[in-house]
């Protein structure tokens, strides 16, 4: 079985040219964080969390994790 990668990086708004590279590194970033995860043996459910926090702690997408930090 292919493993098939879908990876939603936000959309709340146009992004600009300088940063489009930014963003585009911080999916590739947490795509590679969830296949990994599921090229270990980790579930679904585990490499989604797994991406969903490598897009959390990218400064370029908008995820206010400093107030679980608390």
């Amino acid at each position: 079985m292919n493993p098939i990668v879908v990876v939603h990086g936000g959309g709340a708004g146009p992004i600009s040219k300088d940063r489009k590279e930014r963003v585009h590194q911080g999916m590739v970033r947490a795509a590679t964080v969830g296949y990994g995860i599921l090229r270990e043996g980790g579930s679904a459910v585990d490499a989604v969390e797994g991406a969903v926090v490598a897009l959390e702690d990218d400064p370029e997408f908008n995820a206010d994790t400093s107030l679980l930090s608390d």
